[in-house]
């Protein structure tokens, strides 16, 4: 069945390219054509360059099974300002009375969801792309997938991590905690904050 449907795919790539060589054959007999075509292409990536920059916003898109998760959309291109976004959201969303009742945090997102959270590129794959990963999008509706025929781990989009927060516990002090913010790229950490927690 799968060599059937590589040899499909195969077939159907062909097409195109004959297509393709066809249509720019027949684009480059005369120069109004390509005139237009040039145009046309040209009024198009204007059109979609001020799209981008004028209402495509940057948003926060929270996992439904995963509560401390978010994937960052249309994320902006300065880092510094993005990092100061997140931390501004990490802030707002820890919810204190984890440590006023005194649990222990761990990374379990179901035991302590806020002691954890967790910022990744926003990534989803063409539907057409059926031997590639399905994207960080796929966490948003569902689990971890570690087996069957496809595997989806968030572990395998290190390259799409942005920040990690998570608070610890003071060595000298049990009973005090604090935040620690660690903001990635390509991977690696690049800069870690550390965020006071005061007790409600």
């Amino acid at each position: 069945m799968e060599i059937v449907f590589i040899f499909f795919l195969i077939l159907l790539f062909g097409i195109v390219l004959f297509l393709s060589y066809k249509i720019v054959k027949w684009v480059i007999a005369r120069k109004g054509r390509v005139v237009g075509v040039v145009s046309i292409l040209f009024i198009t990536i204007v059109s979609v360059t001020i799209y981008q920059l004028l209402f495509v916003k940057m948003e926060f898109i929270q996992s439904n099974i995963y509560p401390n998760l978010y994937l960052v959309k249309n994320e902006i291109k300065n880092r510094d300002s993005l990092n100061n976004i997140i931390k501004k959201i990490v802030v707002e969303k820890i919810d204190l009375n984890f440590i006023a009742n005194g649990k222990k945090y761990t990374q379990n997102t179901h035991k302590a969801p806020y002691a954890t959270l967790a910022f990744y590129n926003y990534s989803k794959s063409s539907r057409l792309s059926i031997f590639q990963d399905y994207g960080t999008a796929y966490f948003i509706n569902h689990e971890e997938d570690l087996g069957g025929f496809s595997v989806e781990d968030l572990s395998m989009y290190q390259n799409e991590k942005l920040a990690i927060f998570n608070i610890r516990l003071y060595k000298n002090d049990s009973t005090q905690h604090y935040g620690l913010l660690e903001y990635y790229e390509k991977g690696d950490v690049v800069k870690i904050d550390t965020i006071i927690l005061q007790k409600k």
